[in-house]
């Protein structure tokens, strides 16, 4: 069936428009192939697919800054050596050797590159909950589209700052999970626990239930997910990706 190849419901989970008004033949990854990635997604269309992927002069797209982050993340956690590091190619992330740390290019905004990375999480986020439910079309994921489809308005995303960071096995492709505990979690807060390369996210997905119920739900998050070794482990929002330590500064001899 010519342009339908990658169709559940035959309705996109991101414009609402249906086959044969927009075509599905562009594989929609859960999570980037380039980060290993195996699942495909269905009910994106080639528009908005390509929306998501599309850069502008100093505005990476949300799978740019995604998979960005990410593949910095997973480099960091390698051992760097005086000839690994020369490996290293990136966008916007500068790495320098004798301290260990990254910095970000000039030609890029840090807030503009968070926000972007928040983007991704949600398009990933209502990628991966459609394939599970096959319900991602539904009017309750409105605030949802708006940021990570139009970039409009914003959501709050949380991060899990601990000392130690539990990384996956390089073995198996990354997986974002979700159960059905998972979406009742989400149902009953208005957030969804992200957790990727061993990073942590609380991500708001319904602001008006997260509005009542956030704050528990993140102190409950706090008690589970927080390993107390240096005192300084804590949630907090995400509002500049370099205010978090994504990049492994905490284990340089340097700070």
């Amino acid at each position: 069936m010519s342009g339908s190849r990658y169709i559940n419901t035959g309705k996109c989970i991101w414009c609402g428009r249906s086959f044969p008004d927009v075509s599905f033949k562009t594989k929609p990854h859960v999570l980037p192939g380039s980060l290993g990635g195996e699942e495909i997604g269905v009910d994106v269309c080639d528009e908005c697919n390509h929306a998501f992927g599309t850069s502008l002069p100093g505005k990476p797209s949300p799978d740019l800054a995604f998979k960005e982050v990410f593949a910095m993340t997973r480099f960091m956690c390698t051992i760097l050596d005086g000839n690994s590091y020369k490996q290293l190619r990136s966008t916007f992330f500068k790495y320098h050797h004798s301290t260990r740390t990254l910095s970000i290019s000039r030609a890029f905004n840090h807030r503009v590159i968070t926000r972007q990375f928040k983007r991704g999480l949600y398009e990933v986020f209502l990628q991966k909950y459609h394939l599970f439910t096959g319900d991602g079309n539904n009017s309750k994921f409105a605030a949802v589209r708006d940021f990570a489809r139009y970039d409009r308005g914003d959501l709050r995303v949380f991060y899990a700052f601990n000392n130690i960071v539990l990384t996956e096995d390089r073995n198996l492709p990354p997986l974002l999970a979700m159960s059905d505990i998972s979406i009742e979690e989400m149902n009953q807060s208005g957030a969804y626990m992200f957790w990727l390369f061993g990073h942590p996210f609380f991500m708001e997905v319904f602001p008006t239930i997260f509005n009542v119920r956030g704050n528990q739900y993140l102190q409950n998050a706090a008690n589970t997910y927080l390993i107390t070794i240096m005192g300084n482990e804590r949630i907090y929002e995400l509002r500049d990706i370099m205010d978090m330590d994504f990049f492994m500064q905490r284990f340089s001899s340097k700070h």
